[in-house]
């Protein structure tokens, strides 16, 4: 198996083709195709008030909200790895009323839960918002330095390192596996509710490595409780400027970011999806979005529909292939 097939995505090649120049700030937009909108619009975001990926979509949502003719109300539906939220949205009508927040699970869904009848392709792209960081980390007793140290170590103790898994396919629990394959590493997968429960078992070295959102493991590593070794992004971070990247650790194909972005039902007329995708593009031009992504250290995408459309695919090709290459099989 070539394991490098996996870290080829349409992530790195759609970064660089996203133009320089964002859209101009705007001020408040007229009515779209037929004076859409006409009534408040609806965004869908599969996790709970306050997580990353909320508080990540909300940054620009909140903007087009304030330049579009109507506001646009978020409605959180957390539950089932999120599964419910993406159903939800998919049962909506195709009239650009209803906007999904999406995540990686949209394009692992379709393998790991094939009878669900989630499918990339239900879904048209309005574009990317942001990828935030995840960091490599271990607990303190574990003695290793850097990430390579640690697949050394990990190798002479087959099963013995516990890791959690924050939500069976999330993009953390893939690219952890990721990381396995690449290393040859084998361990014991602890399952969670998602990350936040988790942190407190791996700051208590009941867990001895673990992929976690900086956001939430910068307190354990600030106490020196845990030990980062390295930064699941493309380029370090403000916070942890000292870190190496993942590339920069030595396994440059294991990179997975959790990108985060908008998509509208499939059917949905194309001149809406047009609207809507220019709105979020001119929303990403505006200071006070930048701030706020900057201040979750967050790698700023504003990928188009079609860049991110492609990167859905791409990502829903890797994925599957890693799937089957690892055996990954979940509770529908």
């Amino acid at each position: 198996m070539d394991r490098r097939a996996f870290g080829r995505t349409a992530f790195h090649t759609a970064l660089m083709m996203a133009a320089p120049g964002l859209l101009p700030a705007l001020a408040r937009a007229g009515t779209g195709p037929g004076n859409f909108p006409e009534r408040p619009l609806r965004a869908v975001i599969p996790y709970p008030a306050g997580g990353v990926v909320d508080v990540t979509l909300r940054a620009a949502l909140d903007r087009m909200s304030l330049d579009l003719p109507q506001r646009v109300v978020v409605e959180n539906k957390p539950g089932a790895d999120g599964r419910i939220g993406i159903e939800s949205a998919s049962r909506a009508p195709a009239d650009g009323y209803t906007l999904l927040g999406v995540t990686p699970v949209l394009a692992v869904a379709q393998t790991l839960y094939p009878d669900s009848g989630i499918r990339v392709q239900n879904f048209r792209a309005i574009g990317a918002v942001a990828a935030v960081p995840s960091v490599f980390v271990v607990h303190n007793d574990v003695p290793v330095k850097t990430l390579k140290e640690f697949a050394a170590w990990a190798r002479a103790r087959p099963g013995a390192v516990n890791v959690p898994v924050p939500g069976a396919g999330s993009s953390l629990h893939l690219a952890q596996e990721l990381f396995f394959e690449a290393t040859g590493v084998r361990v014991t997968n602890v399952g969670y509710k998602g990350q936040p429960p988790s942190v407190p078992d791996l700051g208590r070295g009941q867990l001895q490595f673990a992929l976690v959102s900086q956001n939430l493991v910068l307190p354990l590593i600030q106490s020196k409780r845990v030990r980062p070794l390295a930064v699941n992004a493309t380029r370090r971070t403000r916070s942890l400027p000292e870190v190496p990247t993942i590339a920069e650790a030595g396994y440059p194909d294991a990179l997975v970011q959790s990108w985060y972005g908008l998509a509208v039902h499939a059917r949905t007329a194309p001149a809406i999806v047009d609207y809507l995708g220019a709105a979020l593009q001119a929303a990403m031009g505006t200071a006070d979005v930048r701030n706020r992504l900057a201040a979750l250290d967050a790698e700023i995408l504003a990928l188009d529909a079609r860049q991110f459309d492609q990167l859905l695919q791409a990502e829903a090709t890797r994925w599957a292939t890693l799937i089957k290459a690892r055996d990954i099989k979940v509770d529908a």
